[in-house]
């Protein structure tokens, strides 16, 4: 397997909201495993951020979103109504997604 592809499957498989647990055995996993992926984003001289990344993981993709009326983004189709919005920041376009998946395929 090609290191970008190591790569791609840790950042799959990394807790993106490890911050957030009140476990601190969780949160020095996280930051562990965060402290690995920028090492390997370094190394691997990667075009993208960090940020754009977490969002290929989660196939975050703008064109798959709408916004409400209060500025909250949603994945269409909107099957819950207690889902909480994404902000446009947390989002990439399509294009971005494509250009990663080529660069982790090289």
């Amino acid at each position: 397997m090609s290191k970008r592809l190591e790569f791609a499957t840790a950042l799959k498989s990394h807790d993106w909201y490890y911050a957030y647990s009140d476990d601190h055995r969780y949160w020095t996993r996280g930051t562990a495993q965060r402290r690995e992926l920028n090492t390997l984003h370094k190394q691997l001289d990667c075009p993208f951020s960090l940020v754009e990344l977490q969002a290929w993981t989660s196939n975050m993709i703008v064109e798959q979103f709408t916004e409400d009326a209060n500025g909250g983004w949603y994945r269409e189709p909107r099957k819950y109504k207690s889902v909480a919005p994404t902000t446009r920041g947390h989002l990439i376009l399509q294009s971005q997604w494509d250009d990663i998946e080529a660069w982790i395929n090289e």
